[in-house]
């Protein structure tokens, strides 16, 4: 999240958040402030989203008005982040929180695309040669819009990082072990990082990515 900036925002989570991140050079922590609808008495978790997996920060159990607010130590590189109730999920990060959401939106549209053709494959309404031309020019305009509008457009963004390992099926969209130009995308960002964060752990780590798919 930039410098005092606020970002007031509408998701889908039970049934609709507004969702406030504040942050200022002198507080070295970030504030997360909204109200969730059609949630009253269930549990609003908020999660880390590391390397090694889901972290538990903070919860709260919501009460009529769904307001909440959650309060953290501001992390030193770019990290991500999720408010969750049940198995409902919203994810940000404390830099580019809306685009992270347009590119969790985008996700979740291509794997609704997808499962349509394979519903369709599966009724047979569709021939194999045809589904798999289908698929793979869903694919093809995914990654086309993210490189181009994400990845490339601003390398050095938690966004970017995010849009990397962004999975369809559970495998990842991006492939930088069996896939020359998907490795282009992770170098673009581990280069951008490391030069902006050197000490970080994701830096690190998408470094390590980058030499292991080189090889």
């Amino acid at each position: 999240l930039k410098n005092n900036t606020h970002i007031m925002k509408k998701v889908t989570l039970v049934a609709l958040v507004a969702l406030a991140l504040s942050s200022c050079n002198s507080d070295p922590k970030f504030n997360v402030k909204g109200d969730v609808s059609g949630a009253d008495g269930k549990m609003l978790y908020l999660e880390a989203s590391g390397l090694e997996g889901i972290v538990p920060l903070d919860s709260i159990k919501l009460k009529g008005d769904g307001s909440f607010s959650f309060k953290q130590l501001r992390p030193e590189s770019p990290e991500f982040y999720r408010l969750r109730v049940e198995d409902k999920v919203i994810n940000f990060s404390v830099d580019s929180t809306e685009t992270v959401k347009e590119l969790t939106l985008k996700q979740v549209r291509l794997q609704k695309d997808v499962d349509a053709l394979v519903k369709a494959a599966q009724a047979h309404q569709l021939g194999n040669d045809v589904f798999e031309d289908s698929l793979a020019v869903l694919l093809k305009n995914y990654k086309d819009d993210v490189k181009i509008n994400y990845i490339f457009a601003a390398p050095n963004t938690a966004s970017a990082y995010f849009a990397l390992f962004q999975k369809l099926n559970n495998y990842m969209i991006f492939d930088p072990l069996n896939n020359k130009d998907d490795i282009k995308c992770f170098g673009a960002v581990a280069t951008s990082l490391n030069n902006t964060y050197p000490h970080a752990v994701r830096s690190k780590n998408l470094y390590n990515i980058v030499i292991k798919g080189m090889k």
